[in-house]
């Protein structure tokens, strides 16, 4: 075994030794991937240390993400675990988030990119960003945020008029199954040929729902259209024609 030979199985094996005290990262194949064929032992432990170490960032005022009604944001890709465990627990604590996946989307992997994202998941708070994701450290974070947007709320929000009681013919006919839906809600068509749209608008079509057919909502909205993941991949569709399974 000649020395590059040599090295590059000690670089695996000390890799695999490694995995099980790294619970921010992916897979090992990640890691292999971002090793180059004539790493160096520092090189190496730079790679594991950009994969495993949760770091949080601040970002300035009016930069954030776009559209996302003061909800927490996860950019995520379709493979992963961490993303998804992020998402997981955000639900099973009534957070309101919205997830936004870099791979199918370019104006999200540009959002991405601008916030200096370079891993995933991506978690946005406000106006600091968390590389990374662990269940002790999300909490310390959305503590901080949820405190800061509190208090900026009773210092800054102006009283607001208090709205008249909403008909009950308005809440029999079903119009406010909408306001409770979550990220993450399966949905399907009040009535069958309900069509999910590429853009937030009557444009080009991605496809035509079944009456049973379910919808993912992913809790984003524009222009009265939710961004929903169909069999066909994600799409927009107009919420007053959807409801919760």
């Amino acid at each position: 075994m000649n020395l590059r030979n040599c090295y590059a199985t000690s670089s695996v094996i000390f890799l695999l030794a490694l995995a099980p005290r790294l619970s921010h990262s992916q897979s090992i194949g990640d890691f292999l991937k971002l090793i180059p064929n004539d790493s160096s032992a520092n090189s190496i432990v730079n790679s594991i240390k950009s994969l495993s170490e949760i770091t949080l960032h601040q970002i300035e005022p009016g930069t954030g993400p776009e559209n996302t009604d003061g909800k927490i944001v996860l950019y995520r890709t379709a493979s992963c675990p961490y993303c998804k465990r992020a998402a997981a627990y955000m639900r099973a604590k009534n957070i309101g988030f919205v997830e936004r996946d870099i791979q199918t989307n370019p104006s999200y992997k540009a959002e991405y990119r601008r916030l200096g994202g370079k891993g995933v998941p991506l978690i946005v708070f406000q106006e600091k960003t968390m590389s990374g994701f662990s269940e002790a450290a999300f909490d310390r974070y959305y503590a901080d945020a949820k405190s800061s947007l509190e208090n900026a709320s009773t210092t800054a929000m102006p009283v607001m008029p208090v709205m008249p009681a909403m008909p009950a013919s308005t809440l029999a006919s079903g119009s406010m199954n909408n306001l409770a839906i979550q990220s993450g809600d399966t949905l399907i068509g009040k009535i069958a040929g309900v069509t999910v749209y590429i853009e937030p608008a009557k444009s080009k079509k991605l496809i035509v729902l079944g009456k049973l057919d379910e919808i993912i909502y992913m809790g984003e909205e524009r222009k009265g259209f939710l961004l929903v993941t169909t069999q066909n991949g994600e799409g927009w569709v107009d919420k007053l024609l959807v409801k919760k399974q």
